[in-house]
């Protein structure tokens, strides 16, 4: 679990380390681009107004003449290096004292001899001095030609500066947020797991065989509703369990009694000399009915173990439904009679549909014994078969005891063995509900206790 910790530590810190750097980034270049179009418009704000005022006031005399006459006292009120540089790119007059013979060919100076109309400005890097340098040059005229140009050139440490200044602080502001983001990830992830923990120790319980104990639900998200599942599931492991022992025991006395009255029997003809033609008949006619019901019960948990396991299939015909129904209603005369049950049986169809015969005739042997087994004699059972565009219905109806609330919404499930005194070993209805899911249809039973069972068994009519 240390390493889900990790993982989800790790993943917000990472996202938010990138975020942080993305908005450095952004912020050193929105902050670079301010300061550098502010010191450029300054410097080419000053030089147009120095320009201005020479065109203006002192553009009748030459260049030379002006300097020589002292007339460049304006200039004095900028901070920046001042150039006058003659037509021939030679500097004149430099404001630092500093005068180089060679000629100025930069690019602000050429467009400014041009006679370009707007002022230039270009950053270059002094090399001698490791920083940067803003030059902006114009034109000055004599008479109505150029004369000169004017330079202006400053230098870009101050703002370099002040940069960095701001990208110290951005630094640190970053660096403040990554420690406050890795501390409140690490926050999150040991508040995410301590809800896995508790599910996490829930499962291993639940691993080592111990149901009893429901996860606590810690949050109403995802893990959560896995606390809720594991619950329910653990819910469903122990009704399992308890309806399997429920269904163990009854499966074992309903093995005891058969396997008793043969072994009864057994020893009572053993011991008899077999004078008495009648009771020797007798008792080979209980002996060969138990050994039937022993060969019913254990064709019926195979069944169930087929079905349970998805190995069983079917084998399928066409089927005419109710001459099927009556065959099957035909079979079972002698039980109903027995119980003095009278069968009332009517058919709204002769359609044929796909069926696998046995396995349907088991659903109905079934199904029929149970409402003959659960009604009282001199009773009736009413027996319809119907159809629309997609089913064809087969509805059992008894007059029998019926089936409480408590036990209808179970009766279908595995091992479900009902109140009732007569209720079997539990499966028989969950291999009926198997078998019409294989056929595609639905199994449906309505009852209340006391009022009888009505069981629909809707089959499709295109498979």
């Amino acid at each position: 679990m240390s390493s889900i910790r990790k993982k989800i530590s790790s993943s917000y810190i990472i996202i938010i380390t990138i975020t942080v750097i993305i908005i450095q980034i952004i912020l050193y270049g929105m902050i670079r681009s301010y300061y550098y179009k502010n010191l450029r418009e300054s410097i080419e704000g000053q030089i147009k107004i120095s320009s201005d005022f020479y065109n203006t006031y002192l553009s009748g005399d030459s260049l030379k003449e002006n300097i020589f006459n002292n007339r460049d006292m304006f200039w004095s009120n900028t901070t920046c290096r001042v150039q006058v540089i003659d037509l021939e790119g030679r500097v004149i007059m430099d404001s630092s004292g500093y005068i180089d013979n060679k000629p100025v060919t930069t690019p602000e100076v050429t467009d400014a001899l041009k006679k370009i109309p707007s002022t230039s400005s270009k950053i270059y890097t002094n090399t001698d001095f490791k920083d940067g340098t803003i030059n902006a040059a114009t034109s000055l005229y004599y008479d109505t030609s150029v004369g000169g140009v004017l330079r202006f050139s400053a230098s870009t440490a101050p703002v370099e500066m002040v940069i960095r200044k701001f990208t110290y602080m951005i630094l640190g502001f970053g660096a403040l947020v990554i420690a406050i983001a890795s501390t409140v990830s690490l926050f999150i992830a040991n508040s995410l797991m301590k809800p896995l923990n508790l599910v996490c120790r829930g499962a291993e319980k639940m691993a080592r065989g111990n149901f009893k104990e429901a996860i606590p639900k810690y949050s109403r998200d995802e893990v959560g509703k896995l606390a809720e599942t594991l619950n329910f599931m653990s819910d469903e492991i122990q009704k399992n369990e308890r309806l399997k022992n429920e269904f163990i025991s009854s499966i074992s006395h309903e093995l005891r009694t058969p396997l008793t009255s043969i072994k009864g029997w057994a020893i009572i003809l053993e011991s008899s000399d077999l004078k008495d033609k009648d009771e020797v008949m007798e008792g080979l006619k209980i002996i060969e009915e138990e050994v039937g019901r022993l060969t019913y019960l254990v064709e019926e948990l195979l069944d169930f173990s087929k079905l349970s396991s998805g190995k069983i299939t079917l084998s399928k015909e066409m089927t005419n439904v109710e001459e099927f129904c009556l065959g099957i209603l035909k079979q079972l005369e002698p039980r109903f009679e027995s119980k003095v049950i009278d069968v009332n049986f009517n058919s709204n169809t002769s359609n044929k549909i796909e069926l696998d015969r046995n396995r349907m005739k088991q659903v109905l042997i079934n199904v029929l014994d149970n409402s003959i087994k659960f009604s009282p004699k001199k009773s009736r059972i009413k027996f319809d078969l119907s159809e629309d565009k997609e089913w064809i219905k087969l509805i059992i109806e008894d007059e029998g005891y019926g089936i409480s609330r408590q036990d209808l919404p179970h009766v279908k499930e595995k091992f479900y063995k009902g109140r009732n005194v007569n209720s079997s070993n539990g499966i028989g209805l969950s291999i009926c509900d198997e078998i019409i899911g294989l056929h595609g249809g639905r199994f449906e039973i309505e009852s209340e206790l006391g009022e009888g069972t009505k069981v629909t068994i809707s089959l499709p009519r295109r498979n």
